[in-house]
């Protein structure tokens, strides 16, 4: 009979505490995938995931893995002709309280919940390296909605110039 190498009620402690998934496969002397399945056995997926279509939950756990709206909608299978209709699905996807639901009762499932995220980014606006907290605080700024909104100037447009006279600019008159 094999041993049991992954203790469930310390690994929900260390989860519980913030601890990510990698440093308690390190502590536990076993891998991150084998932290992962282990997890998946004792944890049902969401709720909010089972709720969705195939496709909706397919993007989800692409999202949930990092990927960006448009990179998650491709991966997906849905029918796309070009990038931009791709990022568009995206954003009506994500538009959808369920779907961000679902996202993100997964991350929370992961150890990696809103807490988390937000109390990570904090120590590295913190950071002595102005590279570092300079990139954290933009990242705020822009979950915050801080900045303002992008005005779009349509350069296409009949702008009605003029013609210069370049022989009477050259003269100064």
């Amino acid at each position: 009979m094999r041993t049991k190498k992954i203790d469930d009620e310390k690994l929900f402690e260390m989860l519980r505490q913030g601890m990510q998934q990698k440093e308690i496969a390190q502590i536990m002397g076993v891998s991150a995938p084998a932290i992962c399945q282990r997890l998946r056995k004792l944890l049902p997926p969401p709720e909010s995931l089972t709720n969705l279509t195939d496709k909706e939950k397919s993007f989800v756990l692409e999202k949930a893995k990092g990927r960006s709206n448009t990179q998650a909608v491709i991966a997906s299978q849905y029918e796309v002709t070009s990038m931009q209709s791709a990022k568009v699905i995206g954003s009506q996807l994500m538009d959808k309280p369920e779907i961000r639901k679902a996202i993100d009762d997964l991350m929370e499932m992961k150890g990696v919940g809103r807490e988390f995220r937000i109390e990570k980014l904090g120590q590295h606006m913190k950071n002595r390296d102005p590279n570092v907290s300079l990139k954290a605080l933009d990242i705020g700024f822009k979950l915050a909605n801080d900045y303002p909104a992008q005005r779009n100037i349509n350069l296409n447009t009949d702008l009605s110039i003029s013609p210069v006279d370049i022989d009477r600019w050259k003269r100064g008159d």
